[in-house]
């Protein structure tokens, strides 16, 4: 039997690729003939135990000087033109696009092969490929249940899927949202009391005493770092009350650059913290945080939510569309977020935030209960239909 031939395009950024490998990976596992198409950034996520073959197609994002351009142009005909090679010695059923730019010279080709295109948006707002290659695709797939941006005369086109997730983090919504318990006070039998309020040795087990839990939160600058939480959050957290800070644990992934500046400025506060540019355990570090402070890009917000985890949001400001508000505000509406603009993100309004969070136990896990409402777990599985149907 010919395996059915899939071509998955993505690129630019983990939150174009990363649900694209989720898809592919599930393709490849049903004997389809997978072939990710992308630029360099796919080399950081695809592996070689994934199952499918992956090749870098030239692109080029477009900026406005002459000289880009023109280097631009000429990566973008290349990679037209390799594209155009793979299609036609492929035959590819279906070519899924992912957005962003990288995939603009694939969906070129596709559309000169006369190739059915699937295009899939992670965003609450329709990105500018996808949105310029709306009119030749067979399908929208979007991640929210209403996503700004599409013209109506495509509305027909449009199938709500949800974001694809890593297995890893499709674990996490098997566990329970908990918070940090107080460390239980020793009681003491007075019957073993001598006059003059002595204690014995006796009284005490010989394990040492259970120490409270802290209360975890993990900040996530994405890909840019966020250097406004740098310079913010260390200060913010210094003017909580002791009582608070005592038990606070902080990891915090920020800018290579701003590393030893963010952790000094924890360390004179005398923090627990953890800094570092990349984590490889982030499954481990979402699923044992209390509180997530990030941006609000689409596939990690929508990992917080199978992980029923609280969120304070800060939307990156130069987003295109100003589509990260627009994502924070979908989950915000429906009281799974606090969306805190940069505008607005100054030291007390985030120290007021943290306070008010953490002496309410009830809203945190009402919060969570709402994330977790929020999370599409069978959005892999939707998109595999789409394709089949």
């Amino acid at each position: 039997m010919t395996k059915k031939i899939i071509f998955i395009t993505s690129g630019g950024t983990g939150g174009h690729i990363i649900p694209a490998r989720c898809l592919a990976r599930d393709l490849a596992e049903q004997n389809c003939e997978v072939i990710f198409l992308g630029d360099e950034k796919i080399k950081s996520y695809i592996k070689l135990e994934d199952g499918f073959k992956s090749i870098i197609i030239n692109s080029s994002q477009i900026k406005k000087s002459p000289v880009f351009l023109l280097k631009a142009a000429l990566k973008i005909s290349h990679g037209i033109l390799q594209s155009l090679y793979f299609f036609t010695t492929h035959k590819p059923k279906y070519i899924i696009a992912f957005g962003g730019y990288a995939t603009f010279p694939i969906l070129i080709a596709a559309i000169i092969c006369r190739s059915k295109i699937i295009l899939h948006e992670q965003n609450a707002h329709l990105g500018k490929v996808n949105r310029i290659f709306a009119r030749f695709a067979t399908k929208i797939a979007t991640s929210f249940p209403q996503t700004s941006g599409i013209v109506e005369k495509y509305s027909d086109k449009i199938h709500f899927c949800g974001n694809p997730l890593r297995q890893e983090i499709l674990e996490l919504q098997k566990i329970p949202y908990t918070l940090p318990e107080e460390a239980p006070k020793k009681e003491i039998d007075p019957a073993n009391k001598m006059g003059y309020n002595v204690i014995l040795a006796s009284d005490f087990d010989e394990e040492e005493e259970e120490a409270p839990q802290a209360f975890k939160i993990l900040v996530i600058g994405g890909s840019g770092g966020a250097k406004i939480f740098s310079e913010i959050l260390p200060k913010a957290i210094f003017n909580l009350p002791e009582r608070i800070k005592d038990k606070m644990q902080i990891t915090q992934q920020c800018r290579a650059e701003l590393v030893k500046s963010t952790f000094d400025q924890y360390c004179s506060f005398n923090i627990n913290i953890a800094i570092d540019a990349f984590f490889e355990n982030m499954p481990e570090l979402i699923r044992d945080s209390h509180l997530i402070i990030a941006r609000s890009g689409s596939s990690s917000i929508f990992e917080f939510c199978a992980a029923k985890k609280p969120m304070i949001l800060v939307p990156f400001a130069a987003a295109a569309d100003n589509h990260q508000a627009k994502n924070a505000e979908y989950l915000a509406q429906n009281n799974a977020a606090i969306v805190v603009s940069e505008k607005e993100l100054t030291i007390n309004k985030i120290s007021d935030l943290l306070k008010n969070l953490i002496d309410n136990p009830l809203q945190l896990k009402k919060m969570s209960d709402n994330a977790a409402s929020l999370a599409v777990i069978d959005a892999t599985r939707n998109l595999v239909k789409l394709i089949n149907d």
